[in-house]
């Protein structure tokens, strides 16, 4: 079976998808004092987006992800940062949390404050890195090549040989001549 081709996992997938990420956002908010959190929560995305990736194959999977894996991972880096350093603004200790409890209409009474901002933080950085593993290792098991074009001229420098032949899969190189 090659990748987005079976219609029963492509149809399983996008539903699983949903269900598993609702699931994500219920843990992620359901952190805190009680089981679950930002980790699991992002865990649980992160899977959803592989199962998306051998279903349909990692250029549509990237679709359901509008943001560069390593940008939101970042960025959830920095959330979580910032959310331990708030307090000390105030004159507070380093990570102590501010909570504030409110009512929502499914999940009842939930604590909003610094931890929700910690745990998003969390969240978002293992989306990221779980999905750019996850985008990495589809790209060099189905497509042939870890990086793409694009990733391989953006971290290589401009002196040196490429990582990765770019040749098509199949053609012999040994031939050719060596490049400068």
């Amino acid at each position: 079976m090659t990748s987005g081709r079976d219609p029963i996992l492509r149809t399983v997938a996008v539903g699983a998808f949903f269900l598993v990420n609702v699931f994500a956002v219920y843990l992620l908010l359901r952190g805190h004092n009680a089981p679950g959190g930002g980790f699991i929560g992002g865990l649980a995305t992160a899977i959803s987006l592989v199962l998306l990736m051998l279903a349909f194959g990692p250029e549509r999977a990237g679709r359901f992800l509008p943001i560069e894996p390593i940008r939101l991972a970042a960025g959830g880096l920095l959330l979580a940062a910032l959310s331990g350093w708030a307090p000390a603004l105030f004159g507070r200790p380093f990570l102590e949390q501010f909570t504030e409890y409110v009512t929502l209409p499914i999940l009842g009474k939930t604590a909003l404050g610094t931890p929700l901002l910690f745990d998003t933080g969390v969240y978002l950085l293992v989306v990221g890195i779980g999905s750019k593993l996850g985008f990495t290792l589809a790209n060099s098991t189905l497509l042939g090549r870890a990086l793409s074009p694009e990733d391989q001229a953006r971290f290589a420098s401009a002196v040196e040989t490429p990582i990765e032949d770019t040749a098509p899969v199949g053609l012999d190189t040994r031939d050719q001549e060596p490049r400068n």
